[in-house]
């Protein structure tokens, strides 16, 4: 699969739960996710996706999409869908889906960290769901 980016700015990638909505951040160049806020999901969530989409210089939003263990999509996935279509007619970025799976484990293991104690476990789920959308899309820069 292949995005094609400016060569700056910055996408967010997002980790979309029921309750909360996890956040990160990663430069197109660097590429290296960091924790951002977590939202509330019942707060106003894609006014606030867009103000950051707006201040922060996002160029490609980035949604987490679970499946289950034989790949397949779930009623979650379907939920998340809904969202993003939302999403699409609040801003004007491209955004693309990552595969979450065993991000929120992953996130809960080094959540016991000592030096992510002040960071949620939604948002470094949304670092993880950046560091596979790196790891499995090619970026081609305009």
């Amino acid at each position: 699969m292949a995005s094609k980016l400016p060569l700056n700015g910055y996408i967010l990638g997002l980790d979309v739960g029921g309750k909360r909505i996890g956040t990160a951040l990663a430069s197109v160049i660097a590429r290296l996710p960091q924790p951002g806020v977590t939202l509330d999901a019942t707060d106003d969530p894609i006014g606030k996706i867009k103000a950051m989409v707006n201040h922060e210089d996002i160029q490609l939003v980035v949604v987490g999409l679970p499946r289950n263990l034989e790949g397949l999509e779930t009623a979650q996935s379907q939920q998340i869908r809904q969202f993003t279509d939302e999403l699409r007619k609040a801003i004007s970025v491209p955004i693309e889906f990552a595969d979450e799976s065993l991000s929120s484990v992953r996130a809960d293991t080094l959540s016991h960290d000592t030096s992510f104690k002040n960071v949620s476990r939604d948002s470094l789920a949304a670092c993880f769901i950046l560091e596979e959308f790196f790891e499995n899309t090619t970026i081609e820069t305009e």
